[in-house]
């Protein structure tokens, strides 16, 4: 049955599937931390913590990336562990495999539901194998609706939850703002749980720490935020149609995977409606719960609004948010009503039993999820996401480590480097770096890419030889392994190729480059 929730004791099938399912779920992300190619913004994130030897500098590093500090801090605290960036996987893994725990552990849906959440495209995927800061919004807010009923006692937890979400990523801040917002929703709706919060001796106390606490950390993640502000381009128009559809159709990837085609007006209209439906059914299926409505409202209007005058976000990791509100908010309902709804005697296509009920629409959803998450997975292993870690090796195996270096686009390389862990020359930077330095960084013409080979054989007269390293949209073309151009003041001879990679701008090409001595 669709959300059947009802409190009749477990049999034992049933335990042994709430064992089964996030055990199956950990082995495989355990696997996949030793296994996973990084491709480079896992990888920037590793070297921002590496290459830092104080947390001022750490600091430093990461501001120009436009992220809060708080994922540095923690690869910056566990980079030690192995050394290499294994100590990032491992505890992106432990963060996913938490997250997990806690959905199975106080999530109301029945475990089919959970099931096909598990191995979905975010928690089994974008979320779990890819290393990046999204999986602390993911465990904070799964936190907040299983400790959801600590508010009659202390509202600290809930002040650390929206703390934390605002220095992880600009996005984020949706999900503090819903959070804050389902609070004071509750209490002035819900006069009962005001009364037995204040009959606790010290509640005016617990106000005041979780106002500073909420406070002092929306500021910290502010000032990082705007640190690069000057870079966000705005929206130039207040009233866009199109964006607008945009931005909606960001809203239709949360809840079925696919953005429609922004060229195409009857693309973005078409999949517009459908979202609309899709958030009529939500609202009405959540409003018997009224927080939880506030909560999905808020945190949709505020993740709307961003991305309509802000930034639209690319990717799916993305729209991503707009999931997690949708789960969080059905979370907090069914875990806060007697689960007997009252439903309206008027009948219509979003009600029980018709067409667009909400549990129905979203188990349609979750099913896409599911196949799409699984999917992704299975090609992980089959197909590496970069080819970065397999150029890393085959240099080492040369014994071509040591070798003086020329690397660019510097971007796309960092996967090398941060597997070689060793820097490259790289041209945008005019200098030897290991990573993108957005602050320092200037873009080239990948056209030109020779013409800087050229820069750096004047720079350097010592060097004789060197490696060439190229991104796949910087490289030589019709260049095969073993043959060669020459020109006045030097030769590049192709060494190899690596285009087993998921993603085409990670396939690297390799080249040697000598000086043409008189």
């Amino acid at each position: 049955m669709l959300f059947d929730t009802s409190l009749s004791p477990k049999t034992f099938n049933q335990r042994f599937l709430e064992i089964f399912f996030p055990l199956t779920f950990i082995l495989i992300g355990l696997y996949a931390a030793f296994h996973h190619s990084l491709w480079r913004d896992e990888m920037q994130g590793w070297m921002v913590a590496w290459k830092s030897d104080s947390w001022i500098e750490l600091w430093r590093n990461n501001a120009p990336s436009g992220h809060p500090i708080l994922w540095s801090a923690l690869v910056y605290l566990v980079k030690n562990i192995t050394g290499s960036p294994l100590s990032m996987q491992l505890l992106h893994w432990f963060l996913g495999s938490c997250a997990i725990i806690c959905f199975w552990r106080w999530n109301p849906f029945p475990i089919w539901q959970k099931a096909l959440f598990t191995f979905g495209y975010f928690p089994f995927w974008e979320y779990f194998f890819i290393c990046r800061h999204y999986v602390i919004a993911e465990l904070i807010i799964f936190i907040f609706c299983s400790i959801y009923h600590l508010k009659e006692k202390t509202y600290i937890p809930f002040a650390l939850c929206i703390g934390l979400l605002s220095n992880t990523q600009a996005f984020s801040w949706s999900l503090a703002f819903a959070i804050f917002m389902a609070l004071v929703s509750d209490w002035f709706l819900h006069p009962n749980q005001r009364k037995n919060y204040i009959k606790n001796k010290y509640w005016i106390y617990d106000i005041f720490a979780s106002l500073s606490i909420s406070f002092s950390l929306l500021c910290f993640g502010a000032y990082s935020l705007l640190q690069v502000k000057d870079s966000v381009k705005s929206l130039s128009a207040f009233l866009d149609f199109r964006h607008f559809l945009r931005v909606l159709g960001q809203v239709f990837g949360g809840y079925v995977l696919i953005i429609p085609d922004s060229s195409s007006f009857f693309d973005l209209i078409l999949c517009g409606v459908i979202t609309i439906i899709l958030l009529t059914s939500t609202i009405i299926f959540i409003n018997f719960y009224r927080p939880s409505l506030i909560f999905f409202s808020s945190g949709v209007i505020f993740l709307f609004l961003f991305n309509y005058f802000i930034y639209l976000g690319i990717g799916s990791r993305h729209y991503g948010y707009y999931f997690l509100l949708i789960i969080s908010s059905a979370w907090l309902l069914l875990s806060n009503t007697d689960k007997q709804f009252a439903y309206s005697n008027q009948k219509n296509i979003f009600t029980k039993g018709n067409l667009f009920y909400f549990p129905r629409l979203l188990t349609f959803c979750l099913t896409i999820h599911m196949v799409v998450g699984i999917h992704m997975v299975f090609n992980d292993f089959l197909l590496p996401y970069s080819s970065g870690k397999e150029t890393a090796q085959y240099i080492e195996t040369k014994g071509w480590q040591d070798f003086p270096i020329f690397a660019t686009r510097d971007v796309e390389v960092t996967t090398v480097s941060g597997y070689l862990d060793r820097e490259f020359y790289l041209p945008e930077l005019k200098g030897f770096g290991s990573y993108a330095q957005w602050a320092k960084r200037v873009s080239l013409d990948r056209t030109k890419t020779l013409d800087e080979v050229q820069v750096y054989l004047d720079k350097f007269p010592k060097v004789n030889k060197f490696l060439l390293l190229l991104s796949s949209k910087s490289s030589i073309k019709n260049l095969e392994p073993g043959e060669s151009l020459y020109f006045e003041n030097f030769s590049v001879i192709a060494d190899s190729k690596f285009e087993n990679s998921f993603h085409d701008s990670e396939r690297f090409y390799l080249y040697w480059v000598e000086r043409v001595i008189d």
